[in-house]
């Protein structure tokens, strides 16, 4: 077929064929190649969005509420849970009568916290493994309630983790929530399970609120498919997924980190799948896939067009040298055109000659012409003047050479075709200069959405690692955190590395804070950071635990004896004041020390053993520092012992007050009593539960049930006809944060009709120089009253005689110690004329703990007004004391 085709179709079709082909699928692969591109993007940038939610919602929830469940867990009231808490196992409503322990109210106060301060947190209960049950908000069942057949309660109890439960909805508010809970175990015995129950609402609608394009957003699903979130179907909620019909969700796990296709309501849809590995939760981005698509549509849009132009332009070049490549042809027909009229001048030979060779077309003209031959001879020089003219022309010029010939010239007709074929040429490559330029401007359209594109994904890579360096750091001193710290020492406790964790503690900010406020606090911890971070080494670890507490890691497993040498250096670096803000800060650290695997392999048992450390040197001096021994721990162990003891005798009436008589030494009569608190059933000395009352804060209601005691017993002792003697109660100075003590003491008289003169409050010279202001006014209230003031153990530390007489006080009781020193002293002179200072002021004097007879001459000699000791009597029962009440001391 081609073999009928003329020369220049030939040229033409066969041009356009290598040209076009090649052109049209490498056109085809770009733009394929251009979508996948463009939709793997997507993808990874659906994928980055999921884990940003993810870790949103973990940090915000699990994370979060799994340490205030193990925070909860270790709490001293919960840890040691009364008994007798409400049950609910047996609840009748026209019958039960709701009452609380005071351990209830504590742990429900407790509960109050966690939810006042945590929005999310709809309620936080505890069961215990005698069936008692404690809720905040408090609990209102309307049928009987057993905490230990509920399943939250059974499956924490059956795991020593954290446990999160499937979503499920509210009975009453259908609300949708999820349950945190934690076993609770008390000398490795567990004793409840303890409950956050969270509202996903907020969160959900945070997740909700979230789309990915226009068309896309993102549902979460529990570990076993519960659907949590579904913006778009909200029936779906707390569904199972394999309840739908789509087959891809069959196997839904395979997806994790990866995307795949489907229908979702008659639309084809692209899942990608991201499963949290700190709650299992998985979550789902649901985009239209034409969507996806969108942009790739838009560039092979933009490709298509681009192919259109260039095929336009390689059809032209084709028909440009395809004309090229016939012009001979054009050229002999216009010859023979002439030669058939003789209207020329000149024919060349060797152009017949050099045609006449050619297998084509142009070979049989040429010979058709070989008979013209002299024809042409006779027209040459009229044909060399054109081909001269033809030759002058530049194509490349944007100007047209045209051929002028002379109006009589007999070629005029020719140049007129000639200057037409020069114009169509010059229109033509100025379309195709237009459409080169219009190229460009596409081009460099696509060049800048190709940088525009790069911008945003640098862009969201930088967002990507300020969000994981803030997931690892506190914002405030850009240390590692808790959790950088929990991992960072986990691992090591996994590669069997030994270490040591050394927990600082600043000595004196709160009162940099009280005094120059939070902000300049935070610039103080700024630079401790800072100077602790120059210390610092790959095998040394520092991190903020919060507050004004830093936590730092040491690798022992070069060289242990440095240890020592890098905490003597920290004191070194902070032996100089800060200069901060022209204010000079003396920075003081304790700091406790525990080592592993020596101490423990356990993370928790780590810290909590170098903050017992802590304690002790806290407790030691400050400014120092110590490791962690098992004494530390049997002691810990003692105290809380102690503390369990004091709450269980508040709550159970434990307690007892014995009575010590106070004689007065000019009469030998029995003028008042000390009342002095005791276990019933312990024989704990008060040495050491009254330090442990005070740490933990019991010594107040402790100071309130002594109080109530004393006053019940003088009515009692009234009732019975004994003559009404005046009780010294001690008064420890932390009772004066009971802001309503005063009120307490002045309606328990009132209730039992005793008379204020009957009841004296001692006090430590430490009430006056910690608070002095305060306690002075308390004081002043008290005897305006009719209540005694006397200070009691006075000489048994820096007691100092200047201030005694600006101080409201009715009496003086000399140290137990300060009588045996001067009353054995060589020159007993100095108690005599101590005694007459003091009687000077108009102060009373009580001497306790004596024991010799020699004392008591001597005492009475230098006009000591009272006694109070062995010598006379051991602290007696309240029972006891009608035998000896009127008794009358000879000496």
């Amino acid at each position: 077929m081609l073999k009928n085709l003329s020369i220049r179709k030939k040229l033409i079709f066969s041009m356009l064929l290598i040209c076009l082909v090649p052109f049209a699928f490498g056109t085809l692969y770009i733009k394929g190649t251009t979508e996948k591109w463009l939709y793997q993007n997507s993808i990874i940038h659906t994928q980055t969005i999921l884990r940003q939610v993810a870790q949103h919602v973990d940090e915000s929830i699990i994370v979060a509420m799994k340490d205030m469940a193990s925070m909860l867990v270790l709490d001293e009231n919960i840890q040691h849970v009364d008994a007798d808490i409400n049950n609910y196992t047996s609840f009748a409503p026209e019958t039960y009568q709701y009452t609380s322990t005071e351990n209830e109210r504590k742990i429900s106060n407790l509960f109050k916290s966690v939810v006042d301060t945590h929005p999310f947190v709809a309620f936080v209960s505890f069961g215990t493994e005698f069936g008692g049950y404690i809720e905040y908000p408090q609990f209102s069942p309307s049928s009987p309630y057993d905490p230990r057949v509920r399943e939250w309660y059974i499956n924490a109890r059956s795991s020593d983790d954290v446990v999160v439960s499937e979503p499920y909805e509210t009975t009453v508010s259908k609300e949708l929530v999820v349950s945190i809970d934690k076993k609770v175990k008390s000398d490795q015995e567990t004793i409840g399970v303890v409950s956050l129950t969270i509202r996903l609402h907020d969160i959900m609608g945070d997740v909700s609120a979230i789309k990915i394009g226009t068309s896309g957003y993102v549902s979460i699903l529990s570990p076993n498919n519960i659907i949590i979130n579904s913006p778009m179907n909200p029936d779906w909620i707390l569904s199972n997924v394999h309840e739908m019909t789509n087959d891809e969700f069959i196997n839904f796990d395979q997806y994790n980190n990866k995307s795949f296709e489907g229908m979702l309501n008659g639309v084809n849809k692209v899942f990608t799948l991201y499963i949290s590995p700190i709650s299992g939760w998985k979550y789902v981005s649901i985009v239209d896939k034409s969507e996806i698509l969108e942009q790739s549509r838009e560039l092979s849009g933009l490709l298509l067009l681009i192919s259109v132009i260039m095929a336009i332009i390689v059809i032209i070049f084709v028909f440009l040298i395809s004309s090229y490549i016939t012009k001979p042809i054009l050229t002999l027909s216009q010859m023979i055109k002439k030669m058939a009229n003789f209207n020329f001048d000149e024919y060349e030979h060797s152009t017949i000659d050099e045609f006449s060779k050619n297998k084509d077309e142009i070979g049989e003209i040429s010979s058709a012409l070989g008979a013209m031959q002299s024809n042409f001879i006779e027209l040459k020089n009229s044909l060399d003047h054109m081909d001269s003219q033809i030759r002058s022309i530049q194509v490349e010029e944007t100007s047209i050479k045209r051929l002028n010939l002379s109006s009589d010239n007999p070629f005029k007709g020719i140049a007129y075709s000639i200057n037409g074929l020069l114009e169509k040429v010059s229109s033509y490559l100025a379309t195709i200069k237009e459409n080169n330029e219009e190229i460009s401007v596409k081009n460099d359209m696509l060049i800048a959405s190709e940088e525009e594109l790069i911008a945003q994904l640098e862009e969201i890579n930088t967002q990507q690692i300020k969000i994981n360096f803030l997931a690892e750091h506190d914002p405030l001193t850009n240390l590692p955190n808790r959790r950088s710290f929990h991992r960072m020492l986990s691992d090591a406790i996994t590669m069997n590395k030994r270490g040591a964790v050394i927990l600082l503690d600043m000595d004196n900010f709160k009162s940099i804070n009280d005094t120059l406020g939070h902000i300049f606090g935070d610039k103080v911890l700024q630079k401790i950071a800072e100077k602790l971070t120059t210390i610092s080494t790959e095998n040394i670890f520092v991190s903020r635990f919060g507050g004004d507490e830093f936590l730092i890691a040491y690798d022992l497993n070069d060289d242990s004896e440095s240890l020592d040498q890098y905490v003597q250096t920290i004191f070194n670096m902070f032996s100089t004041p800060l200069l901060i803000d022209k204010h000079e800060i003396k920075v003081e650290f304790s700091m406790g020390i525990s080592k592993f695997p020596e101490d423990s392999i356990d993370f928790e048992q780590i810290i909590m053993y170098a903050d017992l450390a802590l304690y002790h040197v806290k407790n030691t001096g400050k400014n120092h520092y110590a490791y962690f021994d098992k004494q530390m721990a049997m002691h810990l162990k003692q105290k809380l012992e102690i503390q369990s003891n004091l709450r269980y005798a508040l709550e159970n009436d434990g307690f007892k007050i014995v009575y010590q008589p106070q004689v007065a030494l000019d009469s030998g009569k029995i003028i008042g009593y000390e009342a002095l608190l005791r276990f019933k059933e312990h024989s704990i000395s008060p040495v050491e539960f009254i330090p442990v009352a005070e740490e933990s804060g019991l010594i107040i209601p402790l100071g309130r049930k002594v109080t109530f005691m004393v006053i019940k017993q003088i009515a009692s002792w009234i009732k019975m006809g004994l003559k009404a003697k005046p009780i010294a109660i001690n008064f420890s100075v932390l009772q004066l944060n009971d802001l309503e003590y005063k009120q307490f003491l002045f309606d328990t008289l009132k209730q039992f009709d005793v008379p204020p003169e009957l009841i004296q409050i001692e006090i430590t010279e430490h009430i006056f120089l910690d608070n002095k202001s305060s306690a002075i006014s308390f004081m002043n209230d008290l005897r305006s009253n009719g209540i005694k003031i006397a200070v009691d153990d006075f000489g048994a530390e820096y007691s100092s005689l200047s201030y005694l007489a600006t101080l409201p006080i009715d009496t003086l009781k000399f140290d137990r110690e300060m009588n045996l020193k001067l009353l054995n002293h060589a020159n007993v002179e100095v108690i005599e004329k101590l005694i007459a200072f003091v009687h000077a002021l108009n102060l009373k004097i009580i001497a306790e703990g004596i024991e010799d007879q020699n004392h008591i001459r001597l005492l009475h000699l230098y006009n000591c007004d009272v006694v109070q000791g062995y010598y006379f009597s051991k602290p007696l029962e309240a029972n006891e004391i009608i035998a000896i009440d009127k008794h009358i001391y000879t000496f």
